[in-house]
């Protein structure tokens, strides 16, 4: 019972990242920056969202080069990610409406 729950729970968060405009690993990286706050690591992007290295990190270079994520340099190669301005507003946008 509860995998199915689960799985109809992935098809619903499915069907309204295709209505974004955005790929699943998208809307994860979105909304775990969101929950976790500006300035996050990959590396917790990769914790917090059960994604693998390489899924977030080609999904965040995809995101930066639509002007949705920018970085600054953390401690020792670790590079903080942050929402853009226009990251922020189409969150807010979407978000809400779930």
């Amino acid at each position: 019972m509860f995998n199915h729950i689960y799985k109809e729970f992935n098809e619903i968060y499915h069907e309204v990242t295709l209505k974004m405009g955005l790929s699943d690993s998208a809307f994860d990286i979105l909304y775990s920056i969101v929950d976790l706050g500006d300035g996050c690591s990959q590396s917790d992007i990769c914790k917090y969202s059960c994604l693998s290295k390489q899924t977030v990190n080609s999904s965040i270079k995809k995101m930066a080069s639509l002007n949705y994520l920018t970085f600054k340099p953390g401690k020792g190669r670790v590079m903080q990610i942050f929402l853009t301005d226009r990251a922020g507003s189409f969150c807010i946008k979407k978000f809400i409406l779930l």
